[in-house]
């Protein structure tokens, strides 16, 4: 869809005449309605400023009316062919049914895997729609429509109050603690063990910000932490979550990244530190352990144990040292 019909198409979805837009805008009685209309027809493009303040005017994602034109059956094929470059897209042919395929279990598609699951969601709603009169058919298409057209905004802020409400839940916890701080990497590594022992779900991410610096991750599930098994899984991540604020304090880069990927919440905490994929490493050793541990003879857990314990103690780093002297600070 080219431009001006992205345009035209929001503005008649917000019931706005184009000289009502064109005056929202900024442009003068005289030459809004045709200022809109030439935006509209394609005779002319907007600038950046001004498309900003259609999107603003119109309540939509600067985004919905992007530059990206989509309008022939050869457009499509040179999307999906990037796709399949960059994200690793399949074509799948079943039951007479053609299907554009994306990996879950790929760490890399989490952010799209997880819009997709919002956006099936909400068109399985639409589509539910048999006990529906027209005119609620039609009302139900329009709230869909307009959902699109701020899709991007909604998502963001429903990850930030998602977010919010894991914060609010540990702040006064977090606020109190009174432990001592990790020294070591492998401080922190005996921690996560911990906490996954106390019934909390764990898994790894490690994501590379440019080269020859890397984010380790922690992702959590958003439901257990809110609805955490034991008191004394609440304790340990409201330890986890202080640990956090304290590379803060030292000069560590934290952030928080909200997805949805299986259409329910995880949360995962990234330290930027390169050196702290050493803690990664040792965690991921710990849950294919733990995974099997039921399976395994006592043999093959002291044996496991004992391992671990050495590994713990010989690539045990000062995290106050990594995080100095890390070169994304250095570069800072």
């Amino acid at each position: 869809m080219k431009l001006g019909n992205k345009i035209r198409k929001y503005r008649q979805l917000n019931d706005m005449s184009q000289k009502e837009l064109g005056m929202k805008v900024g442009f003068s009685a005289t030459t809004a309605d045709s200022r809109i209309r030439k935006y509209e027809s394609d005779a002319m493009a907007p600038k950046a400023d001004i498309r900003a303040k259609i999107a603003e005017a119109l309540n939509i994602d600067l985004e919905a009316i992007s530059d990206i034109d989509v309008s022939s059956f050869t457009d499509i094929m040179y999307v999906l062919f990037e796709l399949e470059e960059e994200y690793g897209l399949k074509i799948e042919k079943k039951d007479g049914k053609t299907s554009i395929v994306l990996d879950d279990s790929n760490k890399d598609l989490e952010p799209l895997i997880s819009f997709l699951t919002v956006w099936k969601g909400k068109a399985d709603d639409l589509a539910n729609d048999s006990r529906r009169t027209e005119e609620e058919k039609m009302q139900a298409k329009h709230e869909y429509d307009v959902w699109k057209s701020h899709f991007a905004t909604d998502i963001n802020d429903y990850y930030a109050k998602k977010e919010k409400e894991i914060t609010d839940y540990y702040k006064k916890s977090v606020s109190s603690y009174k432990g001592k701080y990790a020294e070591t990497t492998s401080d922190i590594v005996r921690l996560l063990r911990k906490i996954v022992e106390s019934g909390l779900s764990l898994s790894t991410k490690t994501k590379h910000i440019q080269y020859g610096m890397l984010a380790n991750g922690f992702t959590f599930r958003a439901n257990e932490l809110l609805n955490p098994p034991t008191d004394e899984s609440k304790k340990l991540f409201s330890q986890f979550l202080a640990e956090l604020g304290h590379f803060k304090a030292l000069g560590a880069d934290v952030y928080t990244d909200v997805q949805i990927p299986d259409g329910s919440f995880t949360i995962t905490y990234y330290i930027v530190i390169s050196s702290f994929s050493l803690i990664v490493s040792h965690i991921n050793d710990f849950l294919r352990h733990y995974a099997t541990i039921q399976d395994q003879s006592e043999f093959s857990k002291e044996a496991f144990e004992d391992s671990f314990e050495v590994d713990l103690e010989t690539f045990n780093n000062n995290i106050e040292y990594e995080i100095k002297n890390s070169p994304h600070l250095a570069d800072n």
